[in-house]
């Protein structure tokens, strides 16, 4: 009878020692992960890119653009249908996430594609005087200057925007906005280079917009400021 006794108090030490080190292997996975995911925190730090500028000077470029440029632009167009003066666009924004949905995006066309984005072209550009493209498109703002988003790839030495082509056999190529049939000025298109031409199996038709089988990876369409003027940063 006392054999059974030490035997039952035997298991229950076993018991609760094999509780205590599990609970104390749980809480020492509870401290590894958290000090892991503090580690990981850590890692994600970002170091400021070499390509940021001061504050004075993005305001000496703001000033020197409002005294070489804004006052020319405005100078040369007509006033508004309403009657008041013609004022220039100052920026354009876009939100973050469409930013980061967008060079996803472009990254993404691009592996299928079998090529690897090289650099992001920011274009000068301007609205045309109308309401609308001949896509039906509306222009919210006529004569407004903007700009559009290009990324590139290197061909040879040189960086090429290029949109994506989906083949008949479905299989998606790069091919270079330079080359794009009946939209480009010839002179731009026929420019002498070594490069590859990832353009030899789009086919010859008349259309200034691009076709089911084409992805464009050119962004407009941002929030341009002004109209209305508001208070700007600088």
């Amino acid at each position: 009878m006392k054999s059974k006794r030490n035997l039952g108090l035997i298991m229950i030490l076993c018991a609760l020692f094999l509780a205590c080190n599990t609970e104390k292997k749980d809480t020492n996975e509870d401290k590894n992960q958290e000090h892991s995911e503090i580690e990981s925190v850590e890692k994600r730090d970002v170091k400021a890119p070499e390509k940021l500028i001061s504050i004075k000077e993005a305001k000496d470029g703001y000033d020197t653009y409002t005294k070489k440029r804004v006052n020319i632009i405005e100078a040369s167009e007509k006033p508004n249908e309403d009657g008041t003066k013609f004022v220039a666009s100052r920026f354009g924004e876009y939100d973050i996430e469409t930013v980061k949905n967008y060079i996803a995006f472009v990254e993404q066309e691009a592996k299928t594609a079998g090529v690897k984005v090289e650099t992001l072209r920011f274009y000068f550009s301007t609205y045309p005087d109308k309401k609308a493209y001949s896509n039906k498109r509306d222009i919210k703002h006529p004569r407004q200057n903007t700009f559009f988003i290009l990324p590139t790839i290197k061909v040879d030495t040189i960086n090429l925007g290029f949109y994506i082509k989906t083949l008949s056999n479905g299989k998606k190529e790069a091919a270079l906005i330079r080359d794009y049939p009946y939209l480009i000025d010839k002179g731009l298109g026929n420019r002498k280079t070594t490069h590859k031409s990832y353009a030899s199996m789009i086919p010859n038709f008349n259309s200034s917009t691009f076709q089911d089988d084409e992805q464009s990876l050119i962004m407009n369409l941002s929030q341009m400021q002004p109209p209305p003027y508001p208070d700007t940063d600088f």
